[in-house]
């Protein structure tokens, strides 16, 4: 905790974590960044490969743990977000993978 007085429902510098897009624990009450549909990043890898089929180098695509948010601020790419943190204002739920072959609740008899 930093040396100054804590007050309720201001954020601390304790709360600014690496990658974050704004400070822990001022989104939604017990929502994590795994909940969060801006934690996961797709990136190109930097090394390409030629492909003869297509006549052109190809990048292969990876996601990362970091904030889709962070980077739409910052301009650029952050730390890795744990997915145990506590969400920030910028929190937006992840829609739910449903199982194959399942309907959507709007799709019943």
């Amino acid at each position: 905790m930093g040396i100054m007085t804590r007050l309720e429902g201001v954020p601390d510098a304790d709360d600014a974590l690496p990658g974050m897009a704004y400070f822990a624990g001022t989104g939604p009450y017990g929502k994590t960044c795994g909940e969060c549909k801006f934690r996961g990043l797709i990136r190109e890898s930097s090394k390409g490969i030629w492909n003869e089929n297509l006549q052109q180098i190809v990048h292969k695509s990876y996601r990362t743990t970091q904030c889709a948010m962070f980077k739409k601020l910052a301009g650029c790419h952050g730390s890795p977000v744990k997915k145990d943190y506590r969400a920030c204002k910028y929190f937006d739920e992840r829609e739910k993978k449903r199982a194959p072959g399942s309907r959507a609740p709007s799709e019943g008899a």
